[in-house]
């Protein structure tokens, strides 16, 4: 599920750098150094750590899709798919700039230099490393509150109908 996840948000953000990257002006509209610590954030991000994932996902599933339609091809398929895979894997560097031009453009470069500091620092590496476990411990916090909650408010709602003449 963490993987889907993973894959799905860099989609997003590969979907958002694919139009960002159809109009190459537009990294011109900022500073030398806005950009470069705009890398530097979009590079240290918990989210940037996903990007990694990106390639290898995508080839695994067309590497699935290909021998689905040619299983006697499987290792040939493998092969091709992984040589493509590795020739494809120079364009992260698209990714990456499209990312940065995105925080460049939610912050300023003052902004960017704080939210680098933070990232670079050791608290900033620990919620780097540590943010993705505590997102989804979080998620499962909300989803068990959640639970005992409504079926609190199940009980008590049949409750409150039953004082009112109402069975259910």
């Amino acid at each position: 599920m963490t993987s889907i996840r993973s894959l799905l948000r860099a989609g997003l953000i590969a979907a958002s750098a694919f139009c960002i990257l159809q109009t190459p002006t537009l990294a011109q509209e900022f500073s030398e150094s806005h950009m470069a610590v705009a890398h530097l954030v979009a590079a240290n991000t918990p989210l940037s750590k996903d990007f990694d994932t990106v390639l290898p996902l995508l080839s695994q599933r067309v590497q699935n899709r290909l021998i689905s339609l040619r299983p006697d091809l499987h290792d040939v398929i493998s092969k091709a798919v992984q040589d493509v895979a590795l020739r494809l894997a120079a364009r992260r560097t698209d990714l990456d700039g499209a990312a940065a031009l995105l925080w460049a453009r939610a912050f300023t470069e003052e902004e960017l230099n704080d939210i680098a500091t933070f990232y670079t620092s050791p608290a900033g590496k620990k919620f780097v490393n540590l943010g993705p476990q505590l997102a989804q411990a979080t998620i499962q916090v909300v989803q068990n509150w959640s639970n005992r909650v409504g079926e609190e408010l199940l009980d008590k709602a049949r409750e409150e109908l039953k004082k009112q003449g109402h069975e259910l």
